[in-house]
């Protein structure tokens, strides 16, 4: 996967080395079981649409299973149950507490961004020590926490990781940052970095930098960017794949609601040989589809959902949280006893949030 797409906030996970490079993240500690067929087929059941009461009964099995997955020895799992935790901070915000003292700089850094996004005021003292952990993505976390969460904290270490970070993965956290803080401010600054100060890197490096400084200008007010977004979702190479992928989340995560019908070609498009483009790419054309108001993409998550790669049955988890449609409901109660623990925690946050969609619930964030 690319730099973020089971979870917004996996984006950090997937930087800091908990995990390997999110949709950054492949898996951090221990490497998925890539050839691992599913316990149970998530082939969609035969039987009618659960009911109410089933519905509820489906997320009470998801909330056991994020509580599960918050002690599982993956660091990987921890991290995105922590940012399923933050989803219901009332029933399992003492699981943000607890992660935010993981030994690993991965799970650290998601706790306190899905603290922050949560507003889960009680972790707040907690976070506050973070912002001298050894790790700057942990800082950066803590830094975006306590902005959201009201605190006094001095962004400015922020700036300087956009402009003199050591990696190209701390810059562009650094951007992203940024534009989640919402000072307005920091455009210019945005600007140059993304024209300047990179070297010695992949041009892929460059290309999703660029694209990180470009949502955050966006996110901050200054529309310029989302041309050079949008062109980037054509990748004229497989080594462009990532960037295109990382574009297409940007499109759904500013609402460009012009680009819908670029995304709804592109995850039908076939190139000469008749083949679609690589699952990652058509379900986060889906997932972004459904941030923007068109919920019909999960079908394309039904392609994916018993693949053998446990990266793509999380991804096609998430599709079902975002489309939020009754009759996934079953597949995604079968991927709760699925053999991979990514793919479990995964679906349990897919059904915390598709059920609160379908209720009229208003979740955190």
């Amino acid at each position: 996967m690319n730099i973020r797409t089971i979870a917004s906030a996996a984006f950090v996970l997937a930087l800091v080395g908990g995990c390997a490079s999110k949709q950054a993240a492949k898996a951090p500690q221990s490497q998925p079981e890539v050839a691992t067929k599913p316990a149970v087929a998530a082939a969609a059941p035969k039987a009618p649409p659960p009911d109410a009461i089933r519905l509820s009964q489906i997320r009470e099995k998801a909330l056991r299973t994020v509580e599960e997955s918050a002690s599982s020895p993956d660091g990987q799992v921890r991290g995105y149950a922590a940012n399923a935790a933050s989803l219901v901070p009332n029933r399992l915000g003492d699981i943000l507490v607890k992660t935010l003292d993981d030994p690993l700089p991965g799970p650290k850094a998601m706790a306190a961004m899905s603290a922050g996004r949560a507003r889960y005021q009680p972790a707040a003292a907690r976070i506050a020590p973070l912002l001298s952990d050894p790790s700057p993505f942990v800082r950066m976390a803590s830094i975006y926490a306590l902005t959201k969460l009201g605190r006094p904290v001095d962004p400015t270490a922020v700036a300087g990781w956009l402009m003199n970070g050591e990696t190209p993965q701390i810059r562009s956290q650094a951007a992203w940052v940024l534009g989640e803080i919402g000072n307005k401010s920091a455009i210019p600054m945005l600007k140059d970095a993304a024209v300047k100060g990179i070297t010695k890197v992949r041009p892929i490096e460059v290309t999703i930098f660029q694209l990180q400084c470009g949502e955050a200008r966006i996110k901050l007010g200054d529309n310029d960017p989302i041309e050079g977004i949008r062109a980037a979702l054509f990748p004229a190479s497989p080594d462009e794949l990532e960037g295109a992928v990382l574009a297409v989340q940007i499109i759904g995560e500013v609402k460009d609601r012009r680009s819908m019908d670029q995304l709804i070609y592109l995850a039908d498009q076939r190139d000469a040989k008749g083949n679609f483009m690589p699952a990652e790419f058509r379900m986060e054309c889906a997932m972004s589809l459904a941030k923007l108001g068109l919920d019909k993409g999960s079908f394309i998550a039904d392609e994916y959902a018993a693949d053998p790669n446990p990266t793509i049955r999380a991804q096609a988890a998430s599709v079902y949280g975002y489309t939020a449609r009754p009759e996934h409901f079953l597949i995604l109660e079968n991927m709760l006893s699925d053999p991979s623990p990514f793919v479990r925690v995964v679906a349990a946050s897919a059904i915390i949030r598709a059920h609160a969609r379908l209720s009229g619930e208003a979740l955190p964030y």
